[in-house]
């Protein structure tokens, strides 16, 4: 040492001997006392040790239990120490070693090692606790120093620690070594097996990390793993893993780090992604978030559209705890795709609307979509903000282009921000839409000088399939509450439903509510077209009025559910309808959904207006909801191809299921003709109904005063092919004293009376576009009725029809007679008919076997329902004149002959009449017998050889004129030529001189008709006599019955033969008849 020293300094000059004896005494009396000391100190270490940690304790106020188990030179081990409760510690530390090191004199603690120490905390309302030592962790400062960590050695051995926390229990694991100020290193380990709170929960989270200390900046990173993520609003994820890099500054004034976040099979409400990769670079000081992220997600389906990919990267800032936060940044989008959902949508909407312009164009629009989906790309700029409970997000700009490189969507200086008081949100911006078969929409959204946003678009005509939709320009204004209100035009060219319309310019106004309410038209709205078709029915242009009732708008919807109401004073349209002119005509019209319709005087023409089909309602009331119903009254409809018209209708009506329902329905059917060809029919309870473009109705038809039954009728009408077919039955038409046929028709008045029995039919009307045609077959199995020229009896048979309509039948039809009586019963006949077009009854021929010869109806035209002279010419073929006494039951006469002969029968306004009718014996003539009371009386030469001759007259002709009122008198003039006496008479020579003389016997009759033909058998049977009460002479009154201009009786009866006056039956000079 000695060298050493010498080497390091030379040596002082020598002291004197007195001096160093001084020193030498003081250095080893202090040696001595700092032995002593040390020793003493020595001896009472645990207590020293004591006295310092006791005093440490004291001064933090921790309560604790430990054991010494050693102190050494600068360095004191304890056991079992227990912090806190011991039955419920907050930290235990199974072994402790602290290295005491000393300054100025004072020791203090340099090192700690903590061999398994266990720890216990709490995470409640935002703070972390570990109870007792919140005194140490969360002691106040007592100066202004910043936060700093100790310098102290720290080495953990075996750190384990359980954290509690209202989301669940966290595991955590510590181990580390070296200075806590600058360069402790170590790791932390964490577990949490399931933690969830605010309605999501975390399964498997783990992290490991490296712990590190650099100048008293503490540094932790590490992967953070989580098996899974879920959450009750749909937010789901599946395993996430996020490398954690992080570090905080000095003092822990602010941290700062980086993150790598990597996930997949991310949900959130409306939202979904297969993979995420975020990469973020945050820093949080003087309570200010700040930092950048950039993020990847791929497989992105939003709101019906897909992403391949879609990045978004910018910075992001926030404060206040996060109640104010910005996003700046950038978004990026490749492969973008329409969803299935919008696919299934636009599909469905187009399915939906096939039938009008809507469906070709989305299914263009749908199309189009889908071939710029290749290839597309979206790129914008966006910024997020949120300030308190309001957020907005702006976009400078921003363009989707498809495949094909064209912009299908641009977006500049648009904003979209909530509103208040829970409104819908404000929204301000431009935006272009535009690409092949893809509508070019531009619009405009600004502020207004009143602070409400303005929002202005047009659409160019958007074609497709014929098919034109514009939007010259549309006006929409919200204000800060977020309502809207909205005026503008749509214009419309092509297929509507059942239909199409030309250039239709409609005006759109209305209002969006803040509360959700829609309201459209509060005033009244006029809409134009050029051309609208409905079917087969065309529109011509034109321009239809609609009001709102007052104070409301037209439709209305929000909380109360849909709501529409208008009404229009008049409807006046023109149109063809199938090529057929066509007009409508309404009074006010109004209707309300759900509630009512109401319309009044409607009137329809089809056709030109001199041959128009005419439907008229009066009134038309139908109740708007689920199904429609309703009444209607005061019907007419007037089919120009079918001369009937049906009036009066009125009845119930029903639309459900695609049906129209026609119940109850009372009417009267009635003939166009002027005059009608039969009588008002009435119908009640009838039904139609019209579902698949097809009428179907059903009635029974009565006569309108007596409601006596006429027939059924069945209708079927195919609109369509505008071809129908009626079909009449008539099974129980009887006519008796009650009801006669000319209260069905008045071409029975003249022709028929008296009518008793039935008539069964059935008929056929079919109609088409080529026109109408009708058939039917009607007939009776008896009929008993009074005709012009005497009663009939039995007409039996049927009558074929060809044009039922037009009443006109078949050629030749055939009737047969059990009887005819004008005057003299004729039995067996048949009558040969046929009806031909307006309104003619040929008679072709009527015949009847007669008096051993044959009666003929000669053929004749009558015009029925015509008040004109009828003419009938009763033609006798080979009547016997004794089957005439015969059949007259003339017991006091006889006679022989054969007689053909006329008698032409006119009825006329006058009355009936014989015209010249004559009969005239066949050669060689015959014979006349009379005997009776004047055969027997001396009444004079000439007397006696007459009525002797009379006995037996044989004549060679006989000619018998008849003329006169059928009403009045007939004067009948018999002329006998040829005249002889007979075999059995008389002779003398008188009669045998007289015999050579040419006789002629010429007898004149004037008498009524029934009574000439009567009264041979009334002279001897009183009860032969007809009481004229049945004949339609007198009424039950006995008050005389008069004929009518038209040769018709008040009753409808025919003019019939009828006795006359009591006249002399012959002239004075005759004589009167016994």
């Amino acid at each position: 040492m000695a060298d050493s020293f010498e080497l390091a300094e030379s040596d002082p000059p020598p002291e004197p001997v007195r001096v160093r004896r001084w020193r030498r005494r003081v250095g080893i009396s202090a040696l001595a006392v700092a032995t002593v000391g040390l020793g003493g100190v020595w001896l009472a270490r645990n207590a020293i040790a004591d006295r310092i940690i006791v005093g440490q304790l004291k001064s933090y106020g921790l309560p604790a239990t430990y054991q010494i188990e050693s102190i050494g030179p600068g360095t004191e081990v304890l056991r079992n120490v227990v912090v806190g409760d011991p039955r419920n510690p907050d930290l235990t530390i199974e072994r402790m070693e602290v290295g005491i090191r000393y300054g100025l004199g004072v020791p203090y603690v340099g090192s700690v090692r903590l061999i398994a120490p266990r720890f216990y905390g709490r995470f409640q309302d935002g703070r972390l606790s570990f109870g007792s030592l919140d005194k140490v962790l969360y002691a106040p400062k007592t100066d202004d120093s910043p936060f700093a960590l100790p310098r102290l050695d720290l080495r953990i051995d075996d750190g384990r620690g359980l954290l509690l926390t209202p989301a669940g229990k966290v595991g955590l694991a510590i181990e580390g070594r070296g200075r806590l100020d600058d360069g402790f290193a170590g790791t932390l380990a964490a577990v949490a097996p399931r933690v969830s709170g605010n309605g999501c929960s975390v399964d498997g989270a783990r992290f490991y990390g490296r712990l590190s200390v650099s100048s008293q900046r503490p540094a932790l990173s590490g992967p953070l793993k989580l098996a899974r993520l879920s959450c009750g609003s749909g937010a789901s994820s599946g395993a996430i893993l996020a490398d954690i890099d992080a570090r905080a500054d000095k003092g822990l004034a602010g941290l700062a780090g980086n993150a790598i976040v990597r996930a997949s099979k991310l949900a959130l409400p409306g939202a979904t992604a297969q993979t995420l990769a975020l990469d973020t670079r945050l820093a949080f000081r003087d309570g200010a978030l700040t930092g950048r992220v950039d993020a990847n997600a791929g497989g992105v389906s939003s709101g019906g559209v897909r992403f391949g990919l879609l990045g978004l990267e910018g910075s992001v800032r926030a404060r206040d705890s996060f109640r104010k936060a910005e996003f700046r940044g950038t978004i990026d989008g490749e492969g973008l795709r329409q969803g299935n959902a919008l696919d299934r949508a636009l599909s469905s909407a187009s399915r939906k609307s096939a039938d009008t312009l809507l469906g070709p164009m989305l299914e263009q629009l749908r199309d189009s979509l889908r071939r710029e989906e290749r290839g597309s790309r979206i790129s914008g700029e966006i910024a997020l903000r949120r300030n308190g409970d309001a957020f907005s997000a702006v976009v400078p700009q921003a363009r989707l282009n498809g495949g094909s490189g064209q912009a299908l969507l641009t977006l500049s200086r648009f904003q979209i921000a909530s509103g208040t008081r829970g409104g819908p949100p404000l929204l301000a911006g431009n935006f272009v839409t535009g690409g092949a078969g893809i509508p070019r929409i531009v619009g405009r959204m600004e502020r207004g000088k009143a602070g409400q946003a303005l929002f202005r678009l047009t659409m160019a005509p958007w074609r497709a399939s014929g098919g034109v939709l514009a939007i010259p320009d549309m006006m929409v204004a919200q204000v800060r509450d977020g309502s809207l209100g909205f005026s503008g035009m749509v214009q419309v060219s092509g297929a509507i439903p059942g239909g199409s319309v030309s250039n239709l310019a409609l005006p759109v106004n209305g209002a969006y509510g803040a509360s959700g309410e829609l309201a459209l038209w509060k005033r009244c709205v006029t809409a134009r077209f050029e051309r609208l078709d409905l079917g087969k029915m065309a529109v011509d242009g034109n321009a239809l009025q609609f009001c709102p009732p007052g104070g409301s708008a037209i439709v209305r919807n929000g909380g109360a559910g849909l709501r529409i109401a208008a009404g229009t004073p008049a409807l006046d349209l023109t149109g063809s309808l199938g090529g057929t002119q066509v007009a409508v005509r309404t009074g006010p019209v109004g209707f309300s959904w759900p509630g009512v319709l109401k319309a009044s005087a409607v009137e329809v023409d089809l056709g030109p207006p001199a041959t128009a089909t005419r439907l008229r309602l009066a009134d038309l009331d139908a109740r708007l909801g689920p199904d429609l119903t309703g009444t209607y009254a005061g019907v007419e409809a007037r089919l120009a191809a079918v001369p009937l018209d049906v009036t009066n209708a009125a009845g119930q009506w029903r639309y459900a299921d695609g049906v129209l329902a026609l119940s109850g329905v009372d009417f009267d059917l009635t003939d166009r003709l002027d005059p009608p060809r039969f009588e008002k029919l009435h119908a009640s309870g009838a039904t139609l109904s019209l579902a698949d473009n097809r009428i179907t109705a059903n009635a029974l038809l009565r006569e309108a005063k007596t409601a006596r039954e006429v027939g059924a009728v069945a209708i079927r009408h195919d609109l369509a092919t505008a071809s129908g077919r009626a079909d009449l039955t008539v099974d129980n038409l009887v006519f008796d004293k009650g009801f006669q046929p000319a209260q069905l028709t008045r071409l029975a008045l003249g022709v028929v009376a008296n009518v008793n029995g039935k008539v069964t039919g059935s008929g056929v009307i079919d109609w088409n576009a080529r026109g109408v045609t009708s058939s039917g077959k009607f007939g009776s199995e008896g009929l008993d009725l009074a005709a012009a020229f005497g009663p009939v009896k039995g007409l039996k048979g049927s009558l074929e029809f060809t044009d039922l309509l037009g009443m006109v039948t078949a050629p030749h039809q055939k009737l047969t007679v059990a009887s005819i009586n004008p005057g003299i019963e004729v039995s067996e006949g048949v009558v040969d008919i046929s009806l031909l077009p307006d309104q003619v009854l040929r008679l072709h021929e009527g015949r009847w076997p007669f008096l051993g010869g044959t009666l003929v109806l000669e053929p004749t035209d009558l015009r029925l329902g015509v008040a004109e002279a009828r003419r009938y010419t009763l033609t006798v073929i080979g009547i016997e004149a004794a089957k005439f006494i015969e059949k007259m039951e003339l017991g006091n006469l006889a006679a022989t002959g054969t007689f053909d002969g006329q008698f032409p029968l006119i009825f006329d306004a006058d009355g009936g009449r014989i015209e010249e009718g004559k009969l005239v014996s066949r050669a060689p003539g015959g014979n006349v017998s009379y005997i009776g009371a004047l055969t027997y009386e001396n009444m004079g030469a000439m007397a006696n050889f007459a009525f002797d001759a009379l006995k037996s007259l044989d004549y060679s002709t006989m000619t018998i004129a008849m003329r006169g009122d059928l009403e009045g008198d007939i004067v009948t003039n018999v002329k006998f030529d040829g005249v002889k006496q007979g075999a059995g008479t008389k002779r003398n020579f008188i009669t045998r001189q007289v015999a050579k003389l040419p006789i002629q016997f010429n007898v004149n009759i004037r008498a009524p008709f029934y009574q000439l033909i009567t009264s041979f058998k009334a002279m001897y049977d009183p009860a032969f006599v007809k009481d004229p009460r049945t004949l339609g002479l007198v009424d039950a009154q006995g008050r005389p019955l008069y004929r009518s201009a038209n040769g018709v009786r008040p009753d409808g009866a025919p003019v019939i033969v009828l006795p006359g006056s009591a006249n002399n039956i012959q002239p004075a000079e005759s004589g009167k008849m016994p």
